[in-house]
């Protein structure tokens, strides 16, 4: 690891898992564990389990796992390192010093570098505003209602009509070709990529500000005769990317508040703001990501969707209330009449009138509803039944009381009695919580609005089941695991599933060197907890689900034995299967008979395993 082991040690112990989950989701014990609803997706029954004794959680259902760090990284949406940052900030500890490690030092450098191009430039393009050259983009501003306090609380800025004025300005204040272009102020040219030029021209410029209040990136509109695009925006970088911020968060900070209105555009953000709405934000992009929605689900609990009236408006809108929904955060959707968007509907009839379409906002279930009425001619009695079909599809899925509350919606709008669309939801589908595979205990605690898209448990694989039980086998000590990788097939290969192969990997030579070894009853452990700490993104998943079968095993060296069979039989079969869809379409002889032979062969190995 790149952090001092003893550091993490001590951030780790002074962030106990419990204490910090408890604060995402209420936990109970049983059974040794703490038990609650996930906070990573929609649940009614408690499929998340927080171990104390080894400092690890695990989602039975969603699959997700790790130590205390993965949870911050998923729970606040933010990377390893960041998800450390955080954690070292809750327990009141300093970060060590990484100066010893190189490529930790010149990685921060190097962002240090490109945020502070942006921070230049985003004062280049604000001066460049209030500038001689910045007449036209101030006229623009001043006929959209934007007054010259607005323009500069958001730190507008012009971007002037030549080729490279904020390269030679900045390249006179030290900053160096490569970093700039990294930062995607400047691109190389397309003939000659010796020159440099501005990605900006003659555009009104928008900086984009993240949550910490650092310049990460930036939106450019073009201006009345301008060419190109209506829009340029900043693409990915190492310090940006889209999916991971919302436009105007950085205002949200130090805020209660109990609902943010989300829009398309930075004008709309800009307009709702000048009128006194300030819980405005912008998602940069239509489409709505996961990680956009947790990070708003950190500054409310609430959304209020309010997006343009056309075609991919609304769309945005369908996809992202599931997104939300999937979230944890309670999605709204604001109807804005006569099509106009939020900018042209404030400034038309003001804040308050806007504020009461706030107030009269739909359900994500009503909102959908309305979407499917939008498919079918409600006048004709064929497109009245299939409106009623499909609208009952949705309501199916539903908990019997938020159901109970739609049905006589449907009823009036497709003309069709109570008692029919009643019948007609439970021919369809049914509202009885999924099976309860591993005796969780359940209570429904959770807002409604979490249950609108329930997202099914997800089902291993047998094949995973077996690579997790392999895994939990070699975790029980160093002498059984010593004694599993010389079995009879064993091999590092049989782990398919992300990040377990080179776990194992690891596992094997921590007990060889006697790192993170500690006794626990006369038995050598591995410190499990420090090893999954260490994993990012997806790869702590599997670990963290073989931990959590690890207690139910009774005989390692047999139940692992029992894993490598089953995994190569699993193997020796699929093959077998592939092989023989393969020999029914090849049409050359001789080789339709080396594919057979292999075929027998590996029956054969296959019947051999018991």
């Amino acid at each position: 690891m790149a952090l001092p082991e003893s550091w993490m040690n001590e951030l780790m112990n002074r962030n106990d898992i419990v204490s910090v989950v408890s604060e995402y989701t209420r936990l109970k014990p049983k059974g040794g564990r703490m038990w609650g609803l996930c906070p990573f997706h929609p649940e009614r029954d408690a499929s998340f389990t927080v171990t104390p004794d080894k400092q690890l959680f695990h989602c039975f259902s969603c699959k997700a796992g790790g130590s205390v760090i993965q949870f911050i990284m998923q729970a606040e949406n933010l990377p390893y390192m960041d998800a450390i940052r955080f954690l070292a900030q809750r327990a009141n500890m300093d970060m060590p010093d990484e100066m010893d490690d190189a490529r930790l030092r010149e990685e921060k450098a190097r962002r240090e570098r490109l945020y502070n191009a942006n921070r230049a430039a985003a004062k280049y393009y604000h001066s460049m505003l209030l500038s001689d050259a910045g007449l036209k983009a101030r006229q623009y501003l001043i006929r959209r209602g934007i007054d010259g306090g607005t323009a500069t609380r958001f730190g507008l800025g012009y971007a002037p009509n030549d080729w490279d004025a904020l390269f030679k300005h900045l390249t006179e204040l030290g900053f160096k070709r490569e970093d700039l272009i990294d930062a995607g102020l400047c691109v190389r040219g397309r003939k000659d990529e010796s020159k440099t030029y501005d990605f900006f021209h003659d555009r009104l410029m928008f900086p984009v500000i993240a949550a910490n209040g650092t310049v990460v990136a930036f939106g450019g509109r073009i201006l009345d005769g301008g060419d190109g695009a209506k829009y340029m925006n900043t693409g990915d970088t190492p310090i940006y990317n889209k999916k991971h911020n919302i436009y105007a968060i950085n205002l949200m900070k130090g805020k209660k508040l109990g609902e943010l209105i989300m829009v398309e555009g930075y004008m709309d953000v800009i307009s709702l703001h000048q009128a006194g709405i300030e819980n405005a934000v912008a998602s940069l992009g239509t489409a709505l990501t996961s990680q956009q929605a947790r990070l708003l689900g950190r500054y409310a609990p609430r959304v209020c969707y309010a997006y343009d009236g056309d075609s991919a408006g609304q769309k945005a809108m369908l996809r992202g209330v599931d997104v939300l929904l999937e979230s944890g955060v309670e999605p709204r959707v604001i109807i804005i009449p006569e099509g106009k968007d939020p900018d042209e509907f404030v400034k038309a009839y003001g804040a308050e009138a806007f504020l009461k379409l706030k107030d009269s906002s739909i359900t994500a279930v009503q909102f959908k509803l309305e979407s499917i009425a939008s498919e079918f001619d409600l006048d004709d009695p064929d497109g009245r039944e299939g409106y009623a079909k499909s609208a009952c599809r949705l309501l199916a899925g539903l908990q019997p009381v938020e159901r109970d509350r739609y049905i006589r919606l449907v009823s009036e709008r497709s003309g069709m009695s109570i008692d029919t669309i009643k019948q007609q939801c439970g021919a369809v589908g049914n509202s009885t919580d999924p099976a309860d595979a591993g005796g969780e205990p359940k209570w429904n605690n959770s807002p409604d609005y979490r249950n609108n898209n329930y997202k099914k448990r997800q089902t291993l694989s047998e094949r995973a089941k077996a690579e997790h039980m392999l895994l939990a086998c070699m975790m029980a000590s160093r002498a059984d695991a010593a004694q599993i990788v010389h079995l009879e097939g064993y091999d590092e290969k049989l782990f398919s599933l992300p990040g377990m192969a080179d776990f194992a990997r690891r596992l094997i030579a921590a007990y060889n060197n006697g790192a993170n070894v500690e006794k626990v009853a006369n038995i050598d452990k591995v410190d499990i907890r420090m090893m999954i700490a260490s994993l990012e993104g997806e790869e702590s998943e599997g670990p963290s689900a073989a931990v959590a079968q690890a207690e139910d095993i009774e005989k390692p060296i047999d139940s692992a034995a029992d894993c490598i069979r089953f995994i190569l039989k699993s193997e020796y079969d699929a093959r077998i299967r592939e092989l023989a869809e393969l020999s029914a379409t090849e049409s050359d002889p001789n080789k339709r008979a080396e594919l057979l032979k292999e075929q027998m062969s590996l029956v054969i190995k296959s019947r051999a395993i018991r």
